[in-house]
């Protein structure tokens, strides 16, 4: 009978210890804070593994995704070049001219609109109106050339520079035509050094 007892009181025990810890309560995880759910890395399948955090992914998609604004896109309107405005000056007869290479009587006299025979008389020279360099002729202020061949070449127009050209024998090479018109067409600077091939505009 005792060791009866003995049993009955061994289950007992054992069934209040069951119970017991059924009542106690479930043991938490540790708790994560906001920040630490924002920078728990997430990974995005692709052809190799990426590891990037939640921030990170809302960048890409704010950067990706267009936005529709309601307006039609605009082109970038292109930058024109600025233009040059070249201005030719009008010439008017000098009272003075120093000759330079190139240049002969008919040159000047088809330049400056006056007889060849006027500039031979006013300036004392021999009769087959042979001129040097640096030589400073007196030009007659009226008269007009007789001839019709003052305009030798027809202009606007362009021409390439042949070897031992100058800006004085190009424009007595169009008879009508002022070395000065010549340099500001092309915008040339002293000393109006040409090149072989270059080609300028004859105004």
């Amino acid at each position: 009978m005792t060791k009866k007892k003995g049993t009955v009181i061994v289950l007992i025990t054992v069934l209040l210890i069951l119970l017991t810890g059924c009542k106690l309560p479930a043991s938490k995880g540790p708790e994560e804070t906001t920040e630490q759910l924002m920078t728990t890395p997430i990974v995005i399948q692709t052809d190799s593994p990426l590891l990037i955090t939640q921030t990170e992914v809302a960048k890409i998609v704010t950067t990706s995704i267009p936005v529709d604004t309601g307006y039609p896109a605009t082109t970038p309107t292109p930058t024109l070049e600025p233009t040059v405005e070249i201005i030719i000056p009008t010439m008017t007869v000098p009272e003075q001219y120093t000759i330079h290479s190139g240049e002969t009587v008919l040159c000047l006299a088809r330049r400056f609109d006056v007889d060849p025979d006027d500039i031979i008389a006013l300036n004392n020279l021999s009769t087959d109106g042979f001129l040097n360099v640096g030589d400073v002729l007196q030009i007659p202020q009226s008269g007009s050339y007789p001839n019709d061949d003052r305009v030798r070449r027809d202009h606007p127009t362009t021409y390439t520079v042949q070897s031992g050209d100058t800006i004085y024998t190009i424009a007595c090479a169009f008879g009508d035509v002022y070395p000065e018109e010549i340099i500001a067409a092309n915008q040339l600077e002293e000393p109006f050094d040409l090149t072989s091939g270059e080609t300028l505009n004859i105004p």
